[in-house]
């Protein structure tokens, strides 16, 4: 299967919350199904990249996405998670039209501007638009070591089902502490998000460090 789009990171995270199964289930298309923790209680996945090297440059990527079950690909190799991202927003007017049309994410129109600040203790990501907070997100370090993921992220563009393959490779630590947090703003970024009730304190956190996020070629499902 040929790469559709591949980008160079200098760190990124993936931060999992707990979230009602009835909410997750609005923001999906009929076809999928959220994957729950608990009874009723579904995942939403935040993430957030520094990307250092692309086609238009460094630029930065905040995303919302239901964690769904994943599928089996034609080239055989099995996904470790599906994501149906509903919501996403970059620094990068370029990027943003890019990957739109490439990859038909739902894109707020207005651009963001990110933080990444980084300790021996904590990453902490402070997203902003037009110079009013959004997202104040914070992950910490477990062990770390040097991994390979496979992930399904599907897709709609109108009545179609599309899904499309994503490696990320790097340096990566991942841990259930409950040591993270995030604090979503009055924004109309987030407006979707507010209306529902949301853990603050993520089950599950991700810290990725010098990879490559990798697309192939969209599929119909």
């Amino acid at each position: 299967m040929s790469a559709l789009g591949s980008y160079r990171f200098h760190t990124g995270v993936s931060a999992f919350f707990d979230m009602a199964t009835s909410d997750a289930r609005d923001l999906l298309p009929s076809h999928l199904e959220p994957i729950e923790v608990t009874h009723q209680r579904s995942v939403l996945s935040v993430t957030a990249f520094l990307f250092d090297d692309s086609v238009v440059g460094p630029y930065t990527e905040l995303m919302f996405s239901v964690v769904v079950p994943p599928t089996v690909a034609s080239w055989g190799q099995h996904a470790k998670a599906g994501f149906f991202p509903f919501l996403a927003a970059t620094s990068s007017e370029e990027a943003r039209r890019i990957k739109g049309d490439r990859f038909h994410f739902p894109y707020h129109d207005e651009s963001i501007d990110a933080q990444f600040i980084e300790t021996e203790d904590r990453l902490r990501i402070r997203v902003f638009g037009a110079g009013e907070r959004i997202v104040d997100l914070s992950v910490t370090p477990g062990a770390w070591e040097s991994a390979h993921h496979l992930l399904h992220g599907y897709m709609m563009n109108g009545d179609q089902r599309l899904r499309t393959t994503l490696q990320i490779s790097g340096d990566y630590s991942m841990h259930e502490n409950e040591a993270g947090r995030m604090t979503l703003f009055p924004h109309a970024l987030t407006d979707e998000l507010l209306r529902h009730e949301v853990s603050p304190n993520p089950f599950r956190e991700h810290w990725f460090k010098n990879g490559t996020e990798t697309f192939h070629q969209l599929e119909t499902i």
